[in-house]
Order: C-alpha cells, then structure tokens, then sequence
C-alpha cells in the first residue's frame, strides 16, 4: 500500500524510491529498499489494488500506476488508499497531543460477519431497533455495503420478497448468518450493482423520481462548493464576484434537504419551485420551534 500510495502522488525512479523509502513511517527500523525486495513488493501491491506498476524507459526510467482498461473500481481504490494512510497517520500519532480526529464510525463490528454472508451469498438474522418501530427480527441477504456520513449502512433483500432495504449497521444486534436457506437471487438489491442501486441518490435514503434542482450559492460557499462538489451531477450554471448558480440532477430525499440546511444562509433553492416551497416551509418551522419552543416539525 505505501508503494501505490506513494507512486499515486507522482512518478519515482527507484533511487527515488529507496530515499523514500528510508524516512517512510512503513519503515519502521529503516531498512534499504534492494531491488529484490521492490520487485516483491511491486508485484504484491499490483495483485492487491489491480493495477500495474511499470518502469517508463523513454521517460527517464520513471515508475508509473497504470491501470487496466475498463477499470471502475477507482472510488474504492481511492478509499483504501485514504484507509491506508488514516491507519498509517493513527501509528504515528497514537502518543501525539497535538492531533484531534473525528470518532469512528458506529457498528463497524458488525461489518465482518456482513461481509461474510456477502461472500457466501448468505442470509443475516438480527435484531434491528430503530427510531421509529419497536425492535424486530429481520432476516434478509445483503447484497452490498455503505458507508455515509460516518454511519455504515448494509443494503439487502427481505428473505419472504424482492423488497430492498437498508439498514444501520449500529442498530444490529444478536447478529449471525443462517446457513440453511437458499441464496435469493432476483432481489432488487442484488440485480443491480450499488451504484445503479443508488443511481441519483444524495445520500443513502432512495426515494422519489430524480430531478434537476437549481441552487446559488451565496460567497465564499461558493468556493468550497466548486472544491468539493455536492453531487456527482452538479455543474456549474452561473458565476459572479457574489454568488454561483449550481444545477444537480438527484432524488429530492430528506437528507439532501438536510444538506442544504447545512450550508446556513449561504446557499438559496432557485427551482424547481415545488421543491423551493418545500425548502421554505422547513426554515419557516424550524423558525417557529426557535421562537415557540414547540415542535413545529414536518413529518416526511
């Protein structure tokens, strides 16, 4: 993982290579790199992450990530390396005062045994408490997992119907895999890949018919917008010295709804309209629970 890490940032020749080598936080007694045992590492970090590492001659012996054609898993390519390097970043800073980080995500205990009867094309029996029902039994094969927002979420079929439904990983308990039943195999869930499953969703919740939702984002939300956009679809319509008009095409769910909350009054819906309105009702309620002290909220 260090190799890939490192040759992701920008070509090395194996002298440049070694020096690294010699000062990485991998290298914990700081041994030399030798050829032999490059190649061994190249050759195991090619089988791991799927690419191939090869040595440019005509551009002054330079190593370089090349990736295969038709190659998609770049998104989860990307993950393991941020995996790796916040794993990397916890060892050397373990005993450091001057380092604060977010909190794990909930439930990833869970996240092996799901991963298992994912492999094995399984059933998961569990109990599942959420906020709005009281607990219950759940049996259902998962087809694929998730992680949103800092939460892990498992996306599977109800074992007596083709019904998809997703769960947090937090609110499992008395989790197990049952052996006895037969794989479901025309699930919804399981005939699509996750991201045609998600296909136009914000976040997790997949609900409602995509739309185009036009947006300005008031300065300098502006920015961080255009730096990291807020859905894969979003172009830019519109840019002046005061704001930018962004476009998204994606499912009006309530997390996006959340999300725009969350830009404060640095960001405005401009169309479509019934979805303005839908905006304005919310801050007209959250206005009313400030000033009440009631809930005003709307159920969705």
């Amino acid at each position: 993982m260090w190799l890939i890490d490192t040759l992701s940032t920008s070509p090395l020749t194996f002298s440049d290579i070694q020096k690294k080598w010699l000062y990485a936080s991998a290298n914990e007694d700081g041994d030399p790199l030798f050829e032999r045992t490059f190649n061994r590492y190249r050759r195991e970090a090619e089988s791991l992450m799927y690419v191939d590492i090869k040595c440019d001659k005509s551009d002054g012996n330079l190593y370089k990530i090349v990736r295969p054609e038709g190659f998609k898993n770049n998104d989860l390519q990307e993950w393991l390396l941020s995996a790796f390097r916040i794993a990397n970043l916890a060892e050397r800073v373990q005993n450091r005062e001057d380092v604060m980080i977010e909190q794990a995500p909930p439930g990833a205990s869970h996240l092996q045994i799901v991963m298992d009867a994912i492999d094995r094309g399984q059933m998961l029996s569990f109990t599942y408490k959420s906020h709005y029902k009281d607990a219950r039994k759940i049996e259902f094969f998962p087809a694929f997992v998730r992680l949103f927002e800092q939460r892990w979420y498992v996306i599977g079929d109800l074992c007596d119907n083709n019904n998809a439904i997703t769960c947090a990983l937090e609110r499992m308990s008395e989790i197990c895999i049952v052996d006895d039943k037969p794989r479901l195999l025309k699930g919804v869930a399981h005939s699509q890949s996750p991201e045609q499953y998600f296909e136009h969703c914000f976040g997790i919740i997949r609900q409602h018919e995509p739309i185009a939702i036009r947006f300005r984002a008031f300065w300098p939300q502006d920015s961080y917008l255009r730096d990291v956009p807020l859905h894969a679809s979003q172009v830019e319509i519109l840019h002046t010295d005061k704001y930018t008009d962004f476009e998204i095409f994606v499912r009006p769910t309530y997390d996006l709804k959340q999300k725009f909350l969350w830009c404060r009054d640095k960001l405005a819906v401009l169309s479509p309209e019934s979805f303005r309105k839908d905006m304005i009702n919310i801050i007209k309620a959250t206005l009313m629970n400030y000033e009440t002290g009631d809930n005003h909220s709307i159920d969705e």
